[in-house]
């Protein structure tokens, strides 16, 4: 898959996806300098990010093929580039990932940016102009980890974020041992990421959506329990029925790891646009 990171956050986030081989990384933003980054011309308002012109970007972009995913943190005017960056690449499989910020922290114009930007990227997804939107927050995040120090603070929610991505990838391009994740709904692309703490039955969302249509679960057990506990299936089942609803299509999959704990993630997918996040 290929990562574009754009902005400060954005390329952050797509500098952690680099630490793992399946993934080429580019990055958009200010000064960025070296090999697939894109030195961004400085604008002085958010309608000049819109119409600056961009010399060589399709250069840039021309050996770009494949899965892309692009990554967008809320609140910033470089933000309001991104749709004609995503217009040129029509013939990749594209997704987003859109980070939220503290929005109780931005200035008046940030929460307009981010405001604008996470509803008009809603509206794109279920359009089709690409195939999924990630929505997650960085206060929810926080909330899950139960905080950061403040030297490094980005560094620790964003490689929370990108660890759970990346095995949620990892997961999806494997054959399950039991279960199947059944595919997606063509209208379902506004998608919200977490995890399942399996021993207190408590979901940890990255965003927390509403009208949730389908859910996925994705279980990562160590592969002697897998053939040792007599239990296991009975607790897994158990578990995911009593999360069905009436309202969301529940499916789950079941994979071998070394690791010597278990673990379970979640994928949350509705085609209803988001107002915001709830508490």
């Amino acid at each position: 898959m290929n990562i574009i990171g754009l902005g400060d956050g954005g390329c952050r986030i797509a500098e952690l996806f680099g630490e793992y081989p399946q993934y080429t990384i580019y990055k958009i933003d200010h000064g960025q300098k070296g090999k697939r980054c894109y030195d961004f011309p400085p604008c002085n308002s958010p309608e000049e990010y819109e119409t600056t012109k961009l010399p060589r970007i399709k250069t840039f972009f021309k050996d770009l093929e494949g899965d892309t995913l692009f990554v967008i943190v809320g609140g910033g005017q470089i933000s309001c580039a991104s749709l004609r960056l995503m217009e040129m690449l029509k013939k990749n499989n594209l997704s987003v990932l859109y980070v939220r910020p503290d929005i109780s922290l931005l200035n008046r114009e940030d929460k307009m940016l981010d405001h604008i930007t996470f509803n008009v990227l809603q509206q794109y997804a279920r359009s089709g102009v690409f195939e999924t939107l990630y929505l997650t927050s960085n206060p929810v995040i926080d909330g899950i980890i139960g905080g950061a120090p403040i030297i490094g603070y980005y560094d620790k929610l964003n490689t929370q974020l990108v660890s759970t991505f990346h095995m949620i990838q990892v997961f999806q391009h494997t054959p399950p041992v039991i279960g199947k994740l059944e595919t997606p709904k063509e209208t379902s692309r506004i998608v919200s990421i977490g995890m399942l703490d399996m021993v207190r039955n408590i979901e940890n969302m990255f965003f927390y959506l509403d009208n949730v249509r389908e859910r996925c679960y994705i279980y990562g057990i160590n592969e002697d329990k897998l053939k040792s506990d007599d239990t296991l299936m009975r607790k897994i089942t158990t578990q995911v029925r009593a999360k069905a609803t009436e309202e969301a299509k529940i499916s789950y999959a079941v994979y071998p790891t070394d690791y010597s704990y278990d673990l379970c993630y979640v994928i949350d997918r509705t085609p209803h646009i988001q107002s915001g996040e709830k508490k």
